[in-house]
């Protein structure tokens, strides 16, 4: 039995004609989206510099108010100099950081914390003032705060009810000599704990002397009696005082110094008299 079988030809294969034109159709529509893009940046910053422009030119958003608290011996009106705020300047472009800044360089000032208020179209000012410690004698008398800063000069209203720091320089001080500084602190130190004593407390002291070499020295209020404490173990020397005190204030004047620094005893050192020879006759 004959088997018949189909032939098959050779098929052409057609291939897709190019489209010749889409390439730049398709760079067309990027350039577009990306003229588009453009164009809306530039309406948006458009937008935002007219905002601005008109914000700064609307009433409604200047400074209305300006409210400073916390002030006790910085005053008001000499706040509001260094803020250098003028009621037409708009409360959205007011810089904080720098009027903070500012305000800061008033001697009594410690730090500055302003803040806006919407609601009163007002800006609020925080003032945190130093806290005067001791004064410290140089040429003059100047004020110390509670970080151990020398601040200010001390007005006539301002020599406060302090003992006076004695022993350093204006230089030392104003160039931060760290052994300067920390005599300067150790005092500080010194102050705090006495005022929590009952018995010698930091109101019975008048003059406090800093010495590199000797550390420090108090002077008595009454009959202004020198006590050398040295730069260490204050609170253990202090009680060894006090049992003693009672007995030195009555020879003050022929008291030279008491010194302390000894572990478990007081020296105390009397002023030697000299005895004029007594006339023949």
């Amino acid at each position: 039995m004959a088997h018949t079988g189909r032939i098959r030809g050779k098929q052409k294969i057609r291939r897709p004609k190019r489209n010749r034109g889409g390439w730049f159709r398709n760079w067309a529509a990027r350039m577009g989206r990306g003229i588009l893009g453009l164009a809306t940046l530039a309406s948006l910053v458009l937008l935002g510099y007219l905002v601005y422009q008109y914000s700064q030119r609307v009433p409604l958003l200047n400074v209305g108010e300006i409210r400073i608290m916390g002030c006790l011996h910085a005053t008001e009106s000499e706040l509001l100099r260094l803020a250098q705020i003028d009621f037409k300047d708009s409360l959205l472009h007011v810089n904080l950081q720098e009027l903070s800044s500012r305000l800061t360089q008033h001697p009594w000032v410690e730090n500055a914390r302003v803040q806006r208020d919407w609601a009163r179209k007002a800006l609020v000012i925080e003032v945190k003032e130093r806290t005067p410690q001791a004064l410290i004698l140089f040429e003059e008398l100047y004020l110390v705060d509670q970080h151990g800063e020398v601040f200010k000069k001390a007005g006539a209203q301002e020599r406060m009810d302090f003992p006076v720091l004695t022993g350093l320089s204006h230089k030392e001080v104003t160039q931060k000599d760290p052994q300067a500084m920390g005599l300067i602190l150790q005092s500080l130190g010194l102050l705090e704990h006495m005022r929590q004593r009952k018995v010698f407390s930091s109101k019975q002291i008048s003059e406090i002397h800093l010495s590199k070499q000797a550390g420090l020295t108090i002077f008595t209020t009454e009959g202004a009696i020198p006590i050398r404490l040295g730069t260490e173990a204050f609170a253990e020397k202090l009680t060894r005082l006090e049992k003693i005190l009672p007995d030195l204030v009555p020879k003050a004047k022929d008291i030279e110094y008491v010194d302390l620094n000894y572990p478990t005893k007081a020296v105390v050192k009397m002023k030697v008299v000299e005895k004029r020879p007594s006339r023949k006759s």
